[in-house]
């Protein structure tokens, strides 16, 4: 009991301490360079679009970003490969390029979205994710770190939700791309079934894919599973 309360201060102690360097590096100009008249010209030709969201609550969104940067410790390195998946409008890339990593994106081939990365100079590969089959080409790899904070293609929760034979094929694939001891960093939506939970201590997925991803080695914090040196420890999977 003991030991599980204080995991559970160490983290909120963490993510305490990253959201107030995030506000600090975003209010000292981490992402200055974003044209906002151009953003905000862009807000009202895609008007009523469903990401229109994150460009109203703007600095709120930074904020958000900038503080995956700081829990990553992307601030106290520099130079690592990013292949962020579900980027969105790139606040996440755009955050860690200023800290000198090299990151690409993938999304939907969205207008709005493309627009938005584009002028924020970031490079991306229009691509929809389907269950068993194989992700595209990407340029800039192999990756020291993959990231998706809440994935949306494995539809978790909605009809269609991704089951285990479908994360094996993703993982295995996503490998291709892996740089030796890259680290993979998840943040999933909530899936529904044998073994999930929502709310105080969640699991955010079901009893095999969490067997699984713990087979890789992977370590949740709610809703977050991060996987260090994923390549070696899908080939010790894939090998029993």
């Amino acid at each position: 009991m003991l030991k599980k309360a204080w995991s559970k201060l160490k983290s909120v102690t963490k993510k305490n301490l990253n959201r107030f360097r995030a506000r600090q590096a975003v209010r000292g100009g981490l992402y200055n360079g974003i044209d906002k008249k151009a953003m905000a010209a862009l807000r009202e030709t895609y008007d009523g679009h469903r990401c229109q969201k994150y460009q109203d609550r703007f600095e709120h969104s930074l904020i958000r970003n900038a503080e995956r940067v700081f829990a990553l410790g992307l601030n106290q390195v520099k130079g690592l490969r990013i292949f962020d998946i579900g980027c969105g409008f790139g606040y996440f890339m755009y955050g860690a390029k200023q800290f000198g990593h090299q990151p690409v994106g993938m999304d939907l081939d969205d207008a709005y979205l493309k627009a938005v990365t584009d002028l924020l100079g970031l490079k991306k590969v229009l691509h929809r994710i389907q269950p068993r089959q194989p992700l595209p080409d990407i340029p800039g790899g192999p990756f020291d770190l993959i990231t998706a904070f809440a994935t949306c293609f494995d539809n978790a929760g909605f009809e269609g939700q991704w089951g285990l034979e479908d994360w094996k094929y993703f993982m295995k694939d996503l490998s291709r791309f892996m740089a030796p001891g890259c680290k993979v960093f998840f943040k999933f939506n909530q899936y529904v079934g044998p073994g999930t939970k929502s709310g105080i201590g969640c699991r955010t997925v079901t009893t095999d894919l969490w067997e699984y991803f713990r087979s890789l080695g992977g370590a949740f914090d709610k809703r977050s599973m991060e996987i260090v040196d994923a390549p070696l420890r899908l080939k010790e999977v894939i090998r029993l």
